[in-house]
């Protein structure tokens, strides 16, 4: 929403009123699809059940894929869509936090409201945890501000780092996902319990693995950053010939004896 919000579609309140709709729909998708279940959760750490990965993953891919495609079309102005700076060191070590706190208390932040909502204790108590730790980092954050700021980046992208256009970013991602769903199916065949384990029909799920593939290679094939940089530079050349335009003429004047203007300072 934050770009819709940018180009003046609502306003503050109303995107508050958005935020809180979404929010509640994510929950609500999260618990129907078990996310609400400690068991569930962790249950990829001991090569059960890799849902959380496969819905992750897929979650990350239909918005690569979403923000591209709406580039694209020009719907949306990625040069308009927030990044968050990179901080490598301290974001290293936030995750290997969050994954040592995710196999011991079974829950991430987002889980464990949902757990919490839905009438679980284990959840509460999750979410205590988080304030508890909240307050302890921000009492020593002085002592960690060097390390916090460390490895400063920038807003960086794959694509910036990789030296290559974001469409071939696409298709490597959509790549890799379709790999990372046949192996950890085979994974699973191996380590889960069959009865509890989704379904599928494996048709349905090598025309999905196509498509994905598909819509990569498109945007491979289209290259949204040169769609986006020529998109960008025809809406800048009428811009500066509209101000040529509308630039009125200087006449030139010649000085006389007696007094000297300045009729056109460009700062030399």
């Amino acid at each position: 929403m934050g770009p819709l919000y940018k180009f003046g579609w609502f306003d503050f309140a109303y995107g508050l009123q958005l935020a809180v709709l979404t929010g509640f729909f994510f929950g609500f998708v999260l618990e129907r699809a078990g996310f609400g279940n400690v068991r569930k959760l962790t249950a990829i750490f001991y090569l059960r059940d890799f849902s959380v990965l496969k819905v992750m993953f897929t979650a990350i891919v239909v918005c690569m894929l979403g923000l591209l495609y709406f580039s694209v079309f020009g719907w949306i102005d990625l040069s308009r869509v927030y990044v968050l700076p990179t901080y490598i060191w301290p974001q290293i070590a936030g995750g290997l936090v969050l994954g040592i706190g995710f196999v011991m208390g079974g829950y991430c932040p987002t889980t464990s409201i949902v757990a919490t909502v839905s009438g679980k204790l284990d959840g509460l108590i999750f979410i205590v945890g988080m304030m508890f730790g909240s307050f302890i980092f921000a009492e020593i954050f002085p002592f960690l501000e060097s390390f916090y700021n460390a490895g400063n980046m920038g807003a960086v992208s794959v694509s910036d780092v990789l030296k290559l256009n974001s469409g071939i970013v696409a298709l490597l991602v959509c790549l890799m996902a379709v790999g990372a769903y046949w192996f950890v199916e085979k994974v699973e065949e191996k380590f889960g319990d069959r009865v509890t384990l989704p379904g599928g029909s494996s048709r349905v799920k090598r025309s999905a693995a196509a498509l994905l593939i598909l819509l990569g290679l498109i945007l491979a094939i289209v290259n949204p950053d040169r769609i986006a940089a020529e998109r960008q530079s025809s809406r800048v050349q009428p811009q500066k010939k509209t101000e040529e335009i509308q630039k009125p003429a200087i006449k030139s004047e010649e000085p006389s004896s007696s007094e000297f203007k300045i009729v056109d300072d460009e700062g030399c």
